[in-house]
């Protein structure tokens, strides 16, 4: 049978025609691409070594945190040993082999896997880097771990507070501390000197906060501000405006002792101090200066607020 143009079945056959040399043109008649090159054997371990490395430097330090925090080890293990004797050995072992599959993998064909050699070498990268800049802090900074707002009137903790550290052989809490034999390794010239003496030179900023309101309203505010810290209050002595209450650090569970004295100040005002000690440690890197002045700020803030709704 011969198809002419105006045929049916002759149109249809000419679209289908049409069509296949449009999918032709589209997706080419060429045969499919070859299977990609293999990734040679010494590129292949180096970098399932390197990866697993590098995923295993944050738990490993997890795992050490965490250890402590649920007293499994003591914390002389699991921050001096595991984190800061066998981390950094883990790190540089994770780093160098990150570094040995990345050379591996970009000068030799294939060249696949570039990407996550590189991950390889910036995890422990970067947690060497966040382990020297503590280190950094802790060499910068006083060996103190006990801060308040006047060593001239030091504050008092609880006296089941004081038993219970005797009783655990924690840190001493003291009128007038001095740094410890402890520190001779890394502070020998601070060895023997006030602890009062060295806050003032790191923290000259740390003060008592004075509020134009009786001490009964002050201690009732300063337990507010205190909870919103995130603090766990302990007691509330309102006979001798006080409240005591502690921080946990998330990690390592670290416990701090915090205790805010609220005495009267002239006729009808209140004058705020406070303490924060830890219980273990030589430094605490800052930490409890960090939290007496966030809690002096926050209630200074918080006054200001107040002051300036009820005017308004």
């Amino acid at each position: 049978m011969t198809l002419t143009p105006d045929d049916p079945a002759g149109d249809a056959q000419s679209k289908f025609e049409a069509m296949e040399a449009d999918r032709a043109g589209q997706f080419g008649n060429a045969p499919p691409p070859p299977p990609r090159e293999p990734l040679k054997p010494e590129q292949k371990w180096s970098l399932r070594l390197a990866f697993t490395l590098a995923l295993l430097c944050p738990v490993f330090f997890a795992v050490a945190a965490l250890g402590t925090r649920f007293g499994l080890w003591e914390y002389t293990f699991g921050l001096g040993v595991m984190s800061f004797q066998w981390g950094p050995i883990l790190l540089m072992c994770a780093l160098a082999m990150g570094v040995i599959s990345l050379v591996l993998t970009a000068i030799r064909p294939p060249r696949r896997g570039i990407i996550l050699a590189l991950v390889a070498v910036l995890i422990p990268l970067l947690m060497l880097g966040w382990m020297k800049g503590k280190l950094s802090v802790a060499m910068e900074l006083p060996p103190i771990h006990d801060v308040q707002t006047d060593w001239s009137r030091p504050i008092s903790l609880p006296e089941t507070n004081i038993a219970l550290r005797e009783a655990n052989g924690w840190n001493d809490v003291l009128a007038d501390p001095v740094v410890s034999d402890a520190a001779a390794g890394r502070w020998p010239d601070l060895v023997g000197e006030r602890v009062a003496d060295l806050q003032k030179q790191a923290y000259p900023d740390i003060k008592p906060l004075l509020v134009e309101a009786p001490p009964e309203v002050i201690l009732e505010f300063a337990e507010g501000v205190a909870q919103k810290q995130g603090w766990t209050i302990q007691s509330v002595d309102e006979q001798a405006g006080r409240i005591h209450a502690t921080s946990t650090s998330t990690w390592f569970g670290f416990t701090d002792d915090i205790v805010i004295r609220v005495t009267p100040q002239g006729v009808a005002g209140s004058r705020i101090d406070i303490r924060s000690v830890s219980r273990v440690g030589l430094s605490d890197l800052g930490a409890n200066a960090m939290r007496v002045k966030g809690f002096i700020d926050d209630a200074h803030m918080a006054v200001r607020i107040i002051g300036e709704s009820s005017e308004g």
